[in-house]
């Protein structure tokens, strides 16, 4: 059997046969198998003629595909049972404004902290602080945002009604590899870019929400666990669809959710257990980065952005010394099948990012092409 026949019939470990390799920081690659499942299962008839998308959000047919759903996060996560699981509408950036409208009641004086890591913790920050007071607990700014800072429970305000944190930072390729201990607020985590990359004890977190685009499924809902004690403090200006009470009493139907993406989001659950887990999925991940940053180290050619104690997992960002390069390098990037590499349009330089979809086989690829241009042009 070839690779190409073994990867199409879904089989674990197979090569890739792939035309592009897309490293878009999102929407990202979804895993073949479960892209060929998507595709065969989405249109699938049932007794009453009609695909998944095509019925009832209260059909016993798609809230069973709900339910397997969460049961499957639940078991892939080892999520407790005392946090719900949520989806809503609006994505990673929805969540922004509905934390602090769930959270600042907890305050008496609706203060809450941030650790501002990049851009996307600064945008939850300036949501936070329309709620309510938002403290820069810690930041990385002074340095170009190229590391994750120091923060202990002296750090944490005693009055906080939750210390937030963005868990990747997607722009400028940073990540968390161990998480606040001892802070008196609860943790929350926007785990967008590195949800479902690793293990995380997800009992350390009150809150920890993700935008699907990245690991998940397609754009425009999150996936939200909620710890059930943080439940019933919304602000009493906040919109009803952005009461994690109203959901979690629901469960994610008060309204029509994204049909669809639930639906990929089970299969996508399906393949990352059959796989071996997360436990898996975190060491192919570290493999992926590792041959990118070896190669990106192996000269001066490249030079990656983060501090080396803080790099990305997921999102691995650099530049090339001669930066008047940079244009001819993704040009010549995207003729070779190499799409979406060019960095974030505020930094700028280059970004692979590697997500659970991106194979083995198209990390090496790119790491051959880094070598080979660096060889060319250097």
């Amino acid at each position: 059997m070839t690779g190409r026949q073994g990867a199409e019939q879904g089989i674990p470990g197979a090569p890739e046969s792939r035309s592009a390799y897309n490293f878009s920081a999102g929407p990202a690659t979804l895993p073949r198998p479960v892209a060929r499942r998507v595709r065969e299962e989405f249109a699938a008839h049932a007794d009453d003629g009609a695909s998944i998308i095509e019925i009832s959000h209260k059909n016993p047919r798609f809230t069973g595909v709900l339910d397997s759903a969460v049961a499957l996060y639940r078991e892939v996560t080892g999520l407790p049972e005392d946090h719900h699981v949520l989806f809503v509408h609006g994505g990673a950036r929805m969540q922004c404004a509905a934390v602090p409208l769930n959270l600042m009641g907890r305050s008496p004086t609706r203060t809450a902290g941030y650790v501002v890591t990049g851009l996307f913790a600064q945008q939850a920050q300036r949501e936070g602080a329309r709620y309510g007071t938002a403290v820069t607990v810690a930041g990385s700014e002074a340095t170009g945002f190229d590391r994750i800072p120091e923060v202990t429970a002296r750090h944490c305000p005693p009055d906080a009604a939750f210390l937030h944190l963005t868990s990747n930072n997607t722009v400028y390729g940073t990540r968390w590899s161990d998480f606040p201990r001892d802070c008196p607020a609860p943790l929350v985590a926007d785990a967008t870019s590195d949800i479902l990359s690793r293990r995380l004890d997800h009992g350390r977190f009150g809150i920890i929400y993700a935008g699907f685009q990245k690991n998940l499924g397609p754009s425009s809902v999150a996936l939200v666990t909620v710890r059930d004690d943080l439940l019933g403090h919304a602000l009493p200006e906040t919109p009803r669809l952005l009461d994690y009470s109203v959901h979690a009493a629901s469960k994610s139907l008060d309204n029509t959710p994204n049909t669809f993406a639930v639906f990929v989001l089970s299969l996508t659950l399906e393949w990352i257990r059959d796989q071996g887990g997360l436990a898996v999925a975190e060491r192919t991940n570290k493999a992926k980065a590792a041959l990118l940053y070896e190669e990106l180290d192996r000269t001066a050619f490249y030079r990656p952005t983060a501090h080396p104690d803080h790099r990305s997992v997921t999102n691995i960002v650099f530049r090339l010394a001669d930066e008047s390069l940079t244009g001819e390098f993704l040009a010549r990037a995207q003729e070779e099948g190499f799409l979406g590499l060019a960095g974030h349009r505020l930094v700028g330089g280059v970004r692979a990012s590697v997500y659970n979809g991106m194979p083995l086989e198209g990390v090496r690829a790119l790491a051959d092409f880094l070598r080979e241009f660096a060889r060319v042009r250097g």
